[in-house]
């Protein structure tokens, strides 16, 4: 009897000692961040604990499914592991929506290599496109045909991004594209998109700034804070100071109806060659010729998010300056002026300016027969006619 007492103490021990130490497991595990809160919304916070990938939190996100919402924790995952804030995070989520959705993409090959393109040759796009069809072999949740694409991030073979069988794996690419991102000089000073777009070199850095919205909500949500949907707002958490994650974007940038200028001081002549053929694609803005070192103004009120000679939208010459004026009659435009030499640029990213404000000189750098301003305007992330949008505004040209 005695001995049957002392094995059943040691039985009631043990499960008491492994007990606890299963319970101490339970509460120091990975955070799966299933309880609601407030989100530290600081830009440079650090991520914090990875979050359990197989046990989501279960605050829905939109439309977005639990594949996607699995992918999207790899990328915040990958962000923490390279030692990354919070905004890196944001910034590799942008880019995955924007690219694949968040999805496992393979590539079927069937592009159709476009003639006189620069990317590759057509040789080279042959050889490209035998590898890319392996990827068709890899685990993946859906197909995409851009070149040789792939991948959450659609990364290339022929660019140096990987073999197919690391690309197609979310993890390598996650990690990939924040290696890539902490080479990028002054990053962190960089406005989201414009360093998705210094990673990604894909000429729309704008396609990747309207997904910042979502972004910042999957990151919310997958951190455990509550995420709010009424009749009259949009989707938004609540961070820990007191603000919300909505319309993220336009926090310092002005939603303004504010006048519209002509961009230049004197005028020679208006090609009127907005939207002719250039070979493989359409001549994406208006061009305006101009005397040497005529002074360029902002057409509008908004923030410079590119002023560079180096990082280049596909297809424009040297040196540019971009504006973003915010929402003008619900739409969020953008402004592009191509052509000015490197000691004309006067505006710098961040910079907050006025309609009429100096930011840049005319000139004739780059893929130019003249001294001119070649003008773009975009409306929600889409290319719109110069002309159109100023005669809308009501602005007089100078004689």
């Amino acid at each position: 009897m005695r001995r049957f007492r002392l094995i059943k103490i040691l039985a009631i021990t043990l499960m008491i000692f492994f007990g606890g130490i299963f319970l101490s497991l339970t509460i120091l595990g990975p955070r799966d961040a299933t309880d609601p809160r407030t989100m530290d919304c600081n830009p440079n916070s650090s991520i914090g604990d990875n979050i359990n990938v197989t046990h989501l939190p279960t605050t829905p996100v939109g439309s977005y499914t639990e594949k996607q919402l699995a992918n999207a924790a790899i990328i915040i995952n990958e962000a923490s592991t390279a030692d990354l804030p919070q905004r890196a995070a944001i910034i590799g989520l942008m880019t995955s929506i924007q690219e694949s959705s968040l999805t496992i993409l393979a590539n079927d090959g069937s592009w159709e290599y476009p003639k006189g393109t620069r990317i590759m040759t057509k040789n080279e796009w042959e050889q490209a496109k035998e590898v890319a069809v392996a990827s068709l072999d890899e685990p993946h949740e859906g197909v995409g045909h851009a070149w040789d694409a792939m991948g959450t991030f659609q990364q290339r073979p022929s660019a140096g991004w990987g073999t197919v069988k690391q690309i197609m794996n979310p993890t390598y690419a996650a990690a990939t594209f924040f290696d890539r991102l902490q080479n990028i000089d002054g990053w962190e000073e960089l406005p989201y998109e414009q360093a998705a777009e210094a990673v990604q070199a894909s000429g729309l850095p704008d396609n990747y700034a309207q997904r910042r919205d979502d972004a910042e909500l999957i990151y919310a949500a997958l951190q455990g804070t509550e995420v709010t949907v009424t009749d009259q707002d949009e989707p938004h958490a609540t961070c820990d100071n007191g603000t919300e994650t909505r319309n993220p974007k336009k926090i310092n940038i002005p939603n303004n109806d504010s006048e519209w200028v002509f961009p230049l001081e004197t005028l020679t002549k208006i090609w009127h060659n907005y939207g002719e053929s250039r070979g493989p694609y359409p001549h994406a803005g208006e061009d305006f010729a101009a005397p040497e070192d005529t002074p360029i103004y902002a057409a509008a009120a908004g923030q410079v998010i590119r002023a560079s000679c180096d990082d280049l939208v596909v297809g424009r010459s040297p040196c540019q300056i971009e504006i973003d004026h915010g929402t003008h009659d619900g739409a969020q435009i953008t402004t592009l002026y191509v052509h000015m030499f490197p000691d004309d640029l006067i505006a710098h990213v961040g910079d907050e300016v006025e309609a009429g404000e100096q930011i840049a000189q005319v000139g004739t750098n780059g893929n130019s027969t003249g001294f001119h301003l070649h003008f773009e305007v975009w409306k929600d992330g889409q290319i719109t006619n110069p002309m159109e949008l100023l005669e809308q505004q009501g602005v007089t040209m100078p004689g």
